[in-house]
């Protein structure tokens, strides 16, 4: 038990050192803005998703249009681990909008 919960807090420890290397470097990605599995996810031209945190209350009047996304790249940790289980933690890429920017209320070819 005491190996799980330490595997499951060097887990934690290295999602929060990889989010706070990047933290205060903005960047900016442009695509369509979608809602979907309770997430919003930017697409950009390449086809690469990008899922956003943050900001939910500006970003839903965009849904299916083309926006500019300005924020900082990071890593979400979530854990299913039951008790008497074995460490299930999981990190997902994840974008901390700052802001966004109205580019178009369609999507262009291929970032839908």
């Amino acid at each position: 038990m005491r190996k799980i919960l330490m595997l499951t807090l060097v887990l934690v420890v290295l999602a929060v050192c990889l989010q706070s290397q990047d933290a205060g470097k903005q960047t900016t990605i442009q695509g369509c803005l979608q809602y979907t599995n309770r997430h919003y996810v930017l697409t950009d031209s390449s086809g690469t998703q990008h899922r956003l945190s943050g900001y939910a209350n500006k970003l839903k009047p965009h849904v299916g249009h083309e926006v500019e996304i300005t924020g900082t790249e990071g890593v979400h940790t979530t854990s299913t681990t039951m008790e008497g289980g074995a460490s299930s933690a999981h990190m997902v890429p994840d974008f901390k909008v700052s802001s966004v920017k109205h580019i178009s209320d369609t999507c262009k070819a291929g970032s839908q």
